[in-house]
């Protein structure tokens, strides 16, 4: 089984600076893995009129005062900027932060959004095949001297990415989705890792099966494709408190408790630890506890001390 790497989300909307920083910087000591925000302009919960950060000049300005962190979004919306202007977006983040970057990219879903800034939003299946060209635009910037590039979506004519990343050959491209026909054939063919939130054993399974019919038809072994997932969670030492904490969420997405089980980890330390091990035999390697403001700092110092460790000690 491969090292485990333990990561925090922290969503970039109804939120102060101070505080992301805080959190960010918490997690650096504590010894995360890694911390992700997200890519949107405006809030998708909450207060429409509250805070939002973009996305990518927040990643910049937190791994920059972080030391060990790798740090990405999950994910980066292909139809938001140019692939080769977010090419060397990336290579600019690696080199300030010593080759911290994760880039985490997907098609995009927020409709709303594009219609607000006056983007485009096309058509799912455009969108996809934009994925497909944006993840081979972005690698040949970042691997080779000169790159041309002559797509359905993109063009490039000896475009060069000067400074290159600092990881060699490149940092890690993350897919972000579900789809099992277009996304995780996409992840099969061009990416490093696939991202995905939360979903109940069966259907994880069903999922991890869909990519290794893709990898046997590009001739790749499907334990090549890195694996994360993210979740919100429900952590605490006393189980009357998780129930309490439970009811609350439930409440506060207008659901039924039951339907949180399979995609939120809930429970003590040790409960929370028995929900991941299943998954890390399944060949995940990456964890993310995604989190909301105000930040429950003790589920924070839980979750790395005592469920992480947990899990470690039985891989």
């Amino acid at each position: 089984m491969k090292t485990l790497k333990w990561g925090l989300q922290s969503s970039p909307h109804q939120v102060s600076y101070g505080e992301l920083l805080q959190l960010w910087q918490r997690a650096d000591a504590l010894g995360y893995d890694s911390a992700w925000l997200f890519d949107h302009f405006m809030p998708i919960a909450g207060d429409p009129a509250g805070p939002c950060f973009e996305g990518w000049t927040m990643l910049t300005a937190l791994a920059v005062q972080t030391r060990r962190l790798h740090a990405g979004l999950l994910v980066s919306g292909v139809i938001y900027r140019s692939p080769a202007v977010l090419a060397k977006m990336g290579a600019t983040l690696d080199v300030a932060s010593g080759g911290r970057l994760e880039l985490g990219i997907g098609a995009g879903w927020f409709e709303g959004e594009t219609l607000a800034y006056g983007l485009p939003f096309p058509p799912a299946g455009q969108r996809l095949a934009m994925l497909d060209e944006a993840i081979q635009v972005i690698r040949k910037l970042w691997t080779q001297p000169t790159s041309d590039f002559a797509g359905k979506h993109y063009h490039l004519v000896e475009a060069r990415c000067e400074p290159k990343p600092v990881q060699q050959p490149s940092p890690t491209i993350w897919v972000g989705g579900q789809g099992e026909k277009v996304t995780l054939r996409i992840v099969a063919q061009r990416a490093d890792g696939w991202d995905t939130d939360m979903l109940p054993l069966d259907l994880y399974r069903r999922k991890l099966e869909a990519l290794g019919e893709h990898c046997a038809k590009v001739g790749r072994d499907p334990a090549s494709v890195r694996k994360m997932i993210h979740f919100a969670g429900v952590i605490a030492e006393d189980e009357g408190v998780v129930r309490q904490r439970v009811e609350a969420l439930a409440r506060r997405w207008n659901t039924d408790p039951a339907n949180l089980e399979g995609r939120v980890l809930v429970g003590t330390p040790q409960q929370a630890a028995d929900r991941l091990m299943p998954y890390a035999e399944l060949g995940v390697e990456h964890f993310v506890l995604s989190l909301q403001a105000p930040y429950d700092m003790r589920m924070v110092e839980l979750y790395i001390n005592e469920v992480a460790a947990r899990v470690n000690a039985q891989t």
